[in-house]
């Protein structure tokens, strides 16, 4: 009877390493999830403040901002699965026992290849599809609760602050509100305001640009500036009418940032920034060689020493002000960089379940937990790693896409490495 192993048995072995990679996958991506949930849930009480928002729509909103952690959950969530699921395995000698049976470690390390790639598409096909029309959900959604819901929650006794305007109030009875402070600064002129009143009334007169007018009784106004403490004007009338904008307060739905877009938007905003970029470029070219050329033509005509200095300075300053290299589109290099990086993240459920593949020949304790640490640490070092190439795009005159990609590199690199290296050991 021949001990060389069946397609069954290798079936077999198959089925137990991607069940016990998504059971190990479910919990990294538990975790991974809930340290992004709640970074999401701070940021959206952040900006609507979690007034008057009931139970169902705060879940809706939570649900649509959920795709833009997503994208980074699953890599490392693939990560930490492969790991546990290799120190488990080495731990409890289970891949010992496996290849004495004459089974490769190949075969061990083909699920968890093929489950990166599936979840390779899964990201791609979350940052591509799902993230862009989820993000106009959201701000559309968001929009409108911000339409809907006060600014100013007023209630009896309380202090409120939005933007540079702080309003304390006594006893309010419906949009009528006693014992008034208003408070506002203004950061362009530095004009501070006071203004203290018993009684005003509170109405919204622009739902969509969000202003109020705020109509008081016996106001009184000190106006001071904060550069100059001598420098103020105080006054007083029976009556007046304040009008509070909050128009900046509200998402602005005119324009989508690169990250939200898909890869066929990020491709034609690509070529639409390019064409203005070869524009640039040739403006500067243009406006360099007038310079000199206005030099060449004094110096022919004859012209005085004094003309020619004059025209020579004139020409370095033009010079000077277009700076020593062609000149970059700023948003050009910020599409690529996101087009790039929805790529980067997808391959990188493949990279990081690759550099994996050493622990398994390794015997460790707590196979489990030290290989879930040793993800982390691995995620931590791969979240630096794009990061830093990300604030690096607008330093460098190329398309980012191979900057962008170094992460991925690397960690393919050292995988390289260190799996040869273990196979020549053996």
């Amino acid at each position: 009877m021949s001990d060389k192993p069946t397609k069954g048995r290798y079936t077999l072995l198959y089925r137990f390493i991607l069940r016990e990679f998504a059971q190990n996958f479910a919990v990294a991506f538990s975790f991974f999830f809930c340290i992004f949930f709640i970074n999401s849930i701070l940021l959206l009480v952040q900006r609507i403040l979690l007034k008057n928002i009931d139970i169902m729509t705060m879940l809706e909103m939570v649900a649509l901002s959920m795709p833009q952690f997503l994208i980074y959950t699953f890599p490392f969530a693939s990560l930490a699965a492969s790991s546990m699921v290799l120190g488990d395995l080495g731990s409890s000698n289970e891949l010992l026992a496996i290849r004495s049976s004459g089974i490769a470690s190949g075969r061990v390390y083909r699920p968890l290849i093929a489950a990166s790639i599936f979840l390779s598409f899964v990201t791609f096909f979350f940052a591509d599809a799902v993230l862009p029309w989820s993000s106009v959900v959201y701000e559309e959604r968001l929009s409108v609760l911000m339409q809907e819901m006060p600014t100013f929650e007023i209630e009896s006794n309380s202090v409120n602050t939005v933007g540079n305007i702080v309003l304390s109030n006594g006893e309010t009875e419906g949009n009528i509100i006693h014992d008034i402070v208003l408070l506002s600064n203004d950061e362009e002129t530095g004009e501070s305001r006071t203004v203290v009143s018993e009684r005003g009334t509170l109405e919204l007169i622009d739902s969509w640009n969000y202003i109020y007018s705020l109509e008081l009784d016996n106001p009184r106004i000190l106006i001071s500036d904060s550069d100059d403490i001598d420098s103020y004007g105080l006054s007083e009338a029976s009556s007046a009418t304040f009008f509070l904008d909050f128009s900046e307060q509200i998402p602005s739905l005119t324009s989508s940032a690169p990250v939200n877009l898909s890869s066929r938007d990020l491709i034609a905003g690509i070529q639409e920034r390019d064409e203005g970029e070869k524009a640039d470029i040739l403006r500067w070219h243009y406006n360099r060689e007038d310079a000199r050329l206005q030099v060449a033509d004094k110096l022919k005509s004859g012209a005085s020493i004094d003309v020619l200095q004059s025209a020579e300075i004139e020409a370095s300053d033009t010079i000077m002000r277009g700076g020593n290299r062609p000149p970059r589109n700023f948003y050009s290099q910020y599409f690529k960089a996101e087009l790039a990086k929805k790529f980067v993240l997808s391959a990188a459920c493949f990279c990081l379940t690759l550099i994996t593949l050493p622990l398994s020949m390794f015997r460790v304790k707590h196979g489990k937990l030290t290989g879930f640490a040793i993800s982390l640490l691995i995620a931590v070092a791969y979240w630096y790693m794009l990061f830093g190439v990300q604030l690096e795009i607008f330093n460098i005159s190329s398309p980012p896409y191979l900057l962008i990609a170094l992460p991925d590199i690397a960690i393919l690199l050292i995988a390289f490495v260190l799996i040869m290296r273990f196979r020549k050991a053996r």
